[in-house]
């Protein structure tokens, strides 16, 4: 009996201290996860509520799942993934309303205004003096302009620059560039990341060289370089919202409603992204800088005791 009694007090403080150490580990905390895709203003921003929530709210911490867009939005549809600050999901409508008509995803409205996406070129090229097209006004007009944006791989062609490797927006490209028929004249350059196909357009400009290829608003790059989209190019406005798993209504109410008033404009990102590249900041030093210097904007989504205790953590 006693051999009994004992065995069953280790058993109980075994259990005892099991749960003491999961409570522990775990605390309560509820992790959100945040869906970060390759381009920086989405980065920024789950850093930005990721500060909010984790210093703001109670028993909350944040965590990051990198992922391209389709993966990612898949994610929250699956529930793998609680948050995409940035869906831009008018490049895969289809998607997205599959989501959205399961309920398994929920649209908590835009984190921006429309973002402006096309294939751009170089005031210089069509404007000014010595400006080498100033008659090339549409994608219609590019079969004549074939020899000026020279394909380096493929000098008897020109080269359009149509997006990223992975990135659903490149089938809109395809499209675009099927529809005008340039594979005669063209090919359609395919960049393996953002970051390489910034690097073509900002080495094109250094030179004062032509270029012609897929970019977007709110960008760095385009908040330096004068480029104008070029009329025939422009996707359809774009669909900058803020998606969370259903999940999230029970699982964080409170991220959620500071999510619904979650809102920055195009220039707030243009400003937050230039001064990221001009200091080469990394995204939690961005978030840092954009929380303690434009509190009359994320002040607008939080209680007052939130902000306070944002406030002090910064």
């Amino acid at each position: 009996m006693r051999k009994t009694l004992t065995l069953t007090a280790i058993l109980a403080m075994c259990i005892a201290l099991s749960l003491t150490a999961e409570g522990q580990q775990d605390g309560g905390t509820k992790t959100i996860v945040f869906g970060d895709v390759s381009w920086d203003s989405v980065q920024v921003h789950n850093r930005i509520m990721a500060f909010i929530i984790e210093n703001g709210l109670e028993g909350y911490k944040a965590d990051f799942m990198a992922g391209d867009t389709l993966p990612i939005i898949n994610g929250v549809i699956q529930g793998d993934v609680d948050v995409d600050m940035e869906s831009w999901h008018s490049n895969f409508r289809e998607v997205y309303e599959k989501g959205i008509s399961t309920g398994d995803m929920i649209d908590l409205g835009k984190n921006m205004p429309d973002g402006p996406q096309g294939w751009w070129i170089p005031r210089y090229v069509v404007e000014g003096p010595d400006a080498p097209a100033p008659g090339l006004e549409s994608v219609a007009d590019l079969p004549g302009y074939a020899s000026l944006f020279k394909d380096p791989e493929d000098p008897s062609k020109g080269v359009v620059y149509g997006g990223v490797a992975g990135w659903s927006q490149l089938s809109i490209s395809e499209e675009i560039f099927d529809r005008y028929g340039l594979g005669d004249t063209y090919n359609l350059g395919v960049a393996g990341s953002g970051s390489a196909l910034a690097g073509t357009m900002v080495g094109s400009y250094q030179k004062g060289e032509p270029w012609i290829g897929y970019y977007w608003a709110p960008t760095a790059v385009l908040g330096k370089l004068d480029m104008i989209r070029l009329a025939g190019s422009e996707y359809e406005p774009a669909d900058v919202n803020i998606l969370v798993n259903k999940s999230m209504l029970e699982k964080a109410p409170e991220v959620v409603e500071s999510l619904k008033k979650y809102s920055t404009t195009v220039e707030d990102n243009n400003e937050f992204l230039a001064m990221m590249d001009d200091k080469d900041w990394d995204t939690t030093q961005t978030a840092e800088w954009f929380l303690k210097n434009r509190e009359e904007v994320w002040t607008e989504w939080v209680s007052d005791d939130v902000a306070r205790k944002v406030k002090a953590a910064l």
